[in-house]
């Protein structure tokens, strides 16, 4: 199979769901994004809470960047109707010379346990293994956040090995990372 990946980064990537659209985060998302990434319990096994709109912001710009640097993706996942930005999903440490990525997410509270999750990472996955080509797409996660270790292995990832007391989190504690892999031939869209 040719390595060569079908996308090229020259425009944004729209991905449609029976539910949703994932699309470009722009600036005017600021607040929803504000929303979930300021909820520490979102972000209880996550990067630290966002304080300000203005962080907010930044953090948009920083994905922005690492966009136009061919880094990686990130989505704003939303609703159909209305579209609020309720998760942002992820791409991110592209190899194309390897044909790996890393998959993302984090999700606003009020939308866990709807099959959101499920049907957003469904959808990059299959955008990974298609348009870019990849041959593997793997995830970390807190070994202790059993919310995401079952939507990994739904998602038909295997886990693959612990990194011991890797995270620093808000408890004031290292935690045990778990690495997940999906590899193309084991991905059923």
């Amino acid at each position: 199979m040719d390595p060569t990946p079908i996308f090229n980064f020259t425009s944004f990537p729209v991905l449609k769901t029976e539910r949703l659209i994932l699309r470009e985060l722009r600036q005017a998302d600021a607040a929803d994004v504000l929303a979930f990434r300021a909820d520490p319990i979102v972000q209880k096994y996550d990067d630290p809470v966002i304080h300000s709109e203005a962080e907010a912001q930044t953090f948009i710009e920083e994905l922005h960047d690492e966009y136009a640097a061919q880094r990686g993706i990130n989505w704003a996942v939303t609703l159909l109707d209305p579209q609020v930005v309720v998760g942002i999903f992820s791409l991110h440490h592209w190899d194309p010379y390897h044909r790996r990525a890393e998959a993302g997410y984090g999700l606003a509270r009020a939308y866990w346990g709807q099959g959101i999750g499920s049907e957003a990472l469904r959808a990059i996955l299959r955008f990974g293994f298609e348009q870019l080509n990849l041959n593997r797409i793997y995830a970390r996660t807190i070994a202790d956040n059993h919310e995401s270790v079952r939507l990994l292995e739904r998602m038909g990832f295997q886990r693959e090995g612990t990194f011991r007391k890797h995270s620093w989190e808000d408890d004031g504690t290292f935690h045990d990372s778990a690495m997940y892999g999906l590899l193309r031939d084991e991905f059923s869209a």
